[in-house]
């Protein structure tokens, strides 16, 4: 783990000191097709801040990974993508390169459970599905479907599709972080005209609000639909490229908070039911959240 953190630790700053805005820094197993070398028709993008990797993440990647074919055609791959420029969250409490290194040790776990979950076909073996670990500077989903397309990083420029919560989705449809377009949500327009969002429902069971069910979440879903957003840009056609599903049930009430709490009570059975083995390890062992 420590040779881990140097190394990713070299990774971070040596993109941090380029003119870079996108770049791979491993790949997952590490015998597979590096992805300027690979095709892939569909890409999807888990892009979090990783603070830290949880058994929902891991959730959000299986679950899309076995979603229909017909909608996501084969070949997959998988981009875990952390911004340097988070438009929400400050750099704590885990520095960046704790972060990625956390990262890579979640793609490795991530492999392991797709191999021993297995699949009867061969093209569309989930062993078979590339992990790659990825920086960009840009804060944005826009933004970085945009970068990562322009840069070409993936050949045969595959379809993205971004693995997301209930919260960010709404994040993406809040006008203020749009202030350079006008409607606001015109800047989602070249987004969608190629690639899509598949979000997660998941009920908070601790907090109330506007979207605490998973009905009213789906409700939001369908305001877009029916066009009421866009007097700020939101068009209606867009819903179509959003696919709402239900979260499994290991991962309806996870979330880093409750494992930065759990950490501080020093309750790591908790921890290890929250993450994944060597993400829980890797926490323990580098006196994380503490």
């Amino acid at each position: 783990m420590r040779k881990l953190l140097t190394e990713m630790k070299q990774a971070l700053e040596s993109f941090l000191k380029s003119s870079a805005t996108f770049r791979v820094v491993e790949t997952i197993p590490s015998d597979v097709p590096a992805a300027s070398e690979a095709h892939a028709k569909t890409l999807f993008i888990l892009d979090s801040s990783f603070n830290p990797p949880q058994v929902a993440h891991l959730s959000l990647a299986t679950s899309a990974l076995a979603a229909s074919r017909s909608r996501y055609p084969l070949p997959h791959r998988l981009l875990l993508l952390f911004s340097t420029h988070n438009a929400d969250k400050s750099p704590t409490p885990a520095a960046f390169e704790h972060r990625l290194a956390m990262m890579s040790l979640f793609a490795q776990d991530l492999s392991r459970k797709l191999s021993s979950d297995g699949s009867s076909s061969e093209e569309g073996k989930a062993s078979s599905v590339a992990i790659d670990v990825g920086l960009t500077t840009k804060p944005y989903y826009n933004d970085k479907s945009a970068e990562i397309d322009m840069m070409e990083a993936y050949p045969g420029s595959p379809r993205h599709i971004h693995l997301v919560g209930f919260d960010t989705f709404t994040r993406i449809f809040t006008a203020k972080y749009y202030p350079s377009h006008s409607p606001p949500l015109s800047a989602l327009e070249p987004f969608f005209e190629k690639h899509g969002l598949r979000i997660t429902v998941r009920p908070d069971k601790d907090g109330g609000g506007e979207y605490a069910t998973a009905e009213a979440q789906k409700e939001y879903w369908k305001s877009i639909k029916d066009g009421e957003m866009e007097d700020v840009g939101g068009k209606a056609v867009w819903a179509e490229e959003i696919e709402m599903v239900e979260a499994e049930d290991e991962a309806a009430d996870v979330s880093s908070t409750k494992i930065r709490n759990a950490v501080q009570q020093g309750d790591w059975a908790e921890v290890g039911k929250l993450c994944t083995p060597s993400v829980a390890k890797y926490v323990k062992e580098q006196g994380l959240y503490v």
